[in-house]
């Protein structure tokens, strides 16, 4: 029995945009509705546990894509070891020189630990396998590891919720934008979708929420910002969160798939949702820790 044909482009594409336009407020909702519960309650272990559960399941959807590239490698370490660092808070939640004490403990132990159950194995190819071993956790723990930064003081699940959604507001309105207007392609040969005039689109709407939402969550720091600092938050988290898109665009680009996983039907998986927030965390710790 010959099975059904294929849907037109066509009408994939609407399905694709309707089953996005339903799915991403739900997404967005629950990581919403725990940074509330850790703001309600003033326990970041809320936000931690989340940080921590991302963590884990994006570095094991990365090794399934660097498995199908032939790079073997166990899922268990990377998985524990990229979700204790992006959850570093659960282990050291006392304060900043502590969590930086845990995330260095951690990264020597990632360091050391393929080179030790490889001690035995000299052949040229080991060499290649224990260093493909340090990019799940770096990429997604190590980098994850610097949103909880944001994350301290009575102030900090609302200043998650901030960054969250400027960083998400890149993707958002990029998307947007980009399906409406988009002509001009970014960089074709790593992630065809993505163009220019979304590109304006994702930084503008990042921007007007930088300079909008402070007020709105009651930030006082923040509040106090001048104009062109909000706008230089703005940018600067949305120019990171799209260089990650396009990095892990050229991680599935690589390896030839089109998702991280299928968790979510037309969305993607862990590391799709999470991708623009690995490289915008470190940029808006830094920007709070020397320029804010």
């Amino acid at each position: 029995m010959s099975s059904p044909p294929a849907p037109p482009p066509a009408k994939r594409a609407s399905s694709d945009v309707a089953v996005r336009l339903l799915v991403a407020p739900i997404v967005l909702g629950v990581v919403l509705g725990v940074l509330w519960l850790h703001d309600h309650s003033g326990d970041a272990r809320w936000s931690d546990t989340l940080l921590a559960l991302f963590g884990a399941g994006a570095a094991v959807e990365l090794v399934r894509l660097l498995r199908s590239a032939e790079r073997p490698m166990a899922v268990l370490p990377a998985a524990l070891l990229s979700g204790a660092l992006a959850g570093v808070g659960l282990l050291a939640p006392d304060g900043a020189a502590d969590r930086h004490l845990a995330r260095t403990l951690l990264v020597a132990i990632g360091i050391v630990l393929p080179l030790v159950t490889r001690l035995k194995d000299v052949r040229p190819e080991a060499v290649g396998a224990i260093v493909a071993s340090y990019l799940p956790w770096l990429y997604i723990g190590f980098l994850l590891s610097f949103t909880r930064e944001l994350a301290d003081g009575p102030d900090g699940a609302r200043r998650l919720i901030l960054f969250v959604l400027v960083a998400k507001a890149s993707d958002i309105g990029g998307w947007v934008v980009g399906k409406a207007i988009g002509r001009h392609r970014m960089i074709p040969s790593v992630s065809p979708g993505k163009t220019w005039e979304g590109t304006a689109g994702g930084v503008t709407a990042s921007v007007l929420v930088a300079v909008f939402l402070p007020g709105l969550l009651s930030l006082e720091p923040e509040q106090s910002w001048s104009l062109l600092m909000r706008v230089g938050f703005g940018v600067l988290v949305a120019a990171a969160s799209i260089l990650a898109g396009v990095t892990q665009s050229g991680w599935k680009r690589r390896v030839g798939v089109k998702d991280s996983s299928r968790l979510i039907p037309h969305m993607g998986g862990l590391l799709d949702m999470a991708d623009s927030l690995l490289l915008a965390g470190p940029v808006a710790w830094a920007f709070y820790r020397w320029l804010a």
